[in-house]
């Protein structure tokens, strides 16, 4: 049996730092330009918590077993800096199942725990980034009512 639950500092700390870790050298391997785990997961916890502090934000573990399996971030309110694209929306910083807990719908779970809390803080729509090579995660989304709505393109000038 799975269960969403809010992040708890005090007890999931070092079960989030080790989800963080564990994506990043994933999203590492798709691009590898990006730092390891184990060099940015103490900042980006920071960072995840700033953000979810200043845009009304929070962070689910879901667990199975009562070990932690994954986890989403969301804050509900977010907004574009461009004047171009002025409306408020909630965004995903990240969601991640450890492989071993995949093909479950733990990774819904945490979706569709992620959208209620958007909406009842009052977000009408949702976004997120992902890696193009990211194969699965971008049929994940699509299969779940995303579409594409911008694309960034990169390219290394060193090379």
């Amino acid at each position: 049996m799975t269960t969403i639950r809010r992040y708890d500092p005090t007890r999931d700390v070092q079960a989030l730092r080790d989800c963080v870790m564990a994506q990043q050298d994933f999203h590492r391997r798709l691009e590898p330009s990006w730092p390891t785990g184990e060099a940015v997961a103490d900042a980006y916890l920071a960072y995840l918590q700033q953000e979810c502090a200043a845009h009304n934000g929070s962070i689910f573990i879901a667990e199975v077993a009562d070990e932690p399996a994954g986890f989403v971030c969301i804050v509900a309110a977010a907004a574009g800096a461009s004047p171009d694209d002025p409306a408020p929306f909630a965004w995903v910083h990240d969601i991640y199942v450890k492989p071993e807990h995949r093909c479950h719908g733990i990774a819904s779970a945490l979706m569709a725990e992620a959208e209620r809390f958007a909406r009842e803080h009052g977000a009408r729509v949702v976004r997120l980034g992902v890696l193009n090579r990211n194969v699965s995660a971008v049929d994940f989304y699509i299969n779940r009512g995303f579409r594409e709505y911008t694309h960034v393109l990169t390219k290394r000038l060193d090379e």
